[in-house]
């Protein structure tokens, strides 16, 4: 029995980053879809320098990225999940802190700049039948600096490069 719960255990952990990997590579997509799948429709979130924000759509309209990608305002992101560590993990909740960087790509007079900030993540999920889901996130910014970029190409550049190859 102790083994069973043990495997489950690893099977959870793994289930949880798969969450937060799909809500990285939907942001930097500007997948909405992908990113709505990440949360619970009753999601409670306070990202750095924002309001908190209560609901699923509420979240969904509270992005950035998705405007700034719209608008041209960032010409790119990538952001990179880095420790990932689990404060509680029961059979169907969990508390997680995700550190990461997120590299912004914006357009300027004198080149393209790249905006570099370390995030952290203070999740809460929880387990149902459509599997983890975060029901509160707290997004902290440590720390940001920018520096002049070199090369750019957006997302669906190098999808499009890819696929007429």
């Amino acid at each position: 029995m102790a083994q069973q719960l043990d495997v489950q255990r690893l099977l959870d952990r793994a289930a949880i980053q798969d969450v937060i990997v799909r809500y990285f590579q939907g942001i930097d997509a500007a997948n909405a879809d992908k990113v709505r799948s990440c949360f619970t429709t009753d999601v409670r979130a306070a990202y750095h320098g924002r309001a908190l924000v209560q609901g699923i759509d509420a979240l969904m309209e509270s992005f950035l990225a998705f405007r700034n990608k719209a608008s041209g305002e960032w010409r790119a992101s990538t952001h990179f999940m880095g420790n990932l560590s689990f404060d509680a993990l029961s059979d169907d909740s969990a508390e997680t802190e995700t550190y990461a960087f997120a590299f912004l790509v914006t357009p300027g007079a004198a080149g393209d700049q790249v905006a570099m900030r370390a995030l952290r993540y203070l999740d809460r999920l929880r387990k149902s039948k459509d599997g983890w889901r975060i029901t509160h996130r707290v997004h902290t910014l440590d720390w940001s600096c920018a520096v002049p970029a070199t090369f750019v190409a957006a997302f669906s550049q190098r999808i499009n490069a890819t696929l007429s190859e």
